[in-house]
């Protein structure tokens, strides 16, 4: 674009007879400019369209690797209900490194056989809930530890309510609910 102006200014220096036909070739290459810029453009949309899309292919390799690196079994569930359009990037973000999060606790304390980790729609909240059948721990005597600080951490800055369940030999269950904003439509902060 800035060639084709630094050409259509040296077009003030000529006659008009001469100018004519170098205007209308310059005039066709802005509009071929605005076609590429046009495709970008919809090439840009399909592509945040796919990361939203692709949050649970995402989330989905997250899953393989604790299975492929990990002696637990790992059960998850995604509720064919949800509408991950509804929700942020930074959303799915927060969820994503909750989802690791949690994963690293069971793999580093809870001594699992299975961790199940399950994604609900319920009255238009999104449910994630992280389930161990581990050794628990005494949740009124542990000291929360930076992982569960950053989990809060991140629940909160999603305006959502985090649970811990857990007792000594009886598995912990880590439930987060996040308000899912119908209005949210696409507006996403990334």
């Amino acid at each position: 674009m800035f060639g084709i102006r630094i050409s259509l200014d040296s077009l003030d220096k000529l006659d008009e007879i001469e100018a004519v036909p170098k205007r209308k070739k310059y005039l066709t290459e802005l509009k071929n400019v605005e076609q590429d810029i046009r495709e970008i453009s919809h090439d840009l949309n399909r592509e945040k369209s796919e990361l939203i899309n692709n949050f649970v292919s995402i989330l989905n390799k997250l899953f393989e690797d604790q299975i492929n690196t990990y002696s637990s079994k790992l059960i998850t569930f995604f509720d064919p209900e949800i509408k991950w359009d509804l929700m942020s990037n930074i959303e799915k973000i927060n969820l994503y490194r909750i989802v690791q999060e949690g994963l690293q606790n069971c793999n580093k304390y809870a001594e699992a056989d299975i961790i199940r980790v399950e994604f609900k729609n319920e009255n238009n909240n999104l449910v994630l809930r992280i389930e161990d059948d581990g050794i628990g721990f005494n949740t009124n005597r542990t000291k929360n530890g930076i992982g569960l600080h950053n989990i809060e951490y991140r629940v909160k800055e999603c305006k959502g309510t985090v649970t811990i369940k857990s007792a000594k030999g009886e598995g912990t269950i880590l439930s987060i609910e996040i308000p899912i904003d119908p209005n949210n439509n696409l507006h996403n902060d990334i």
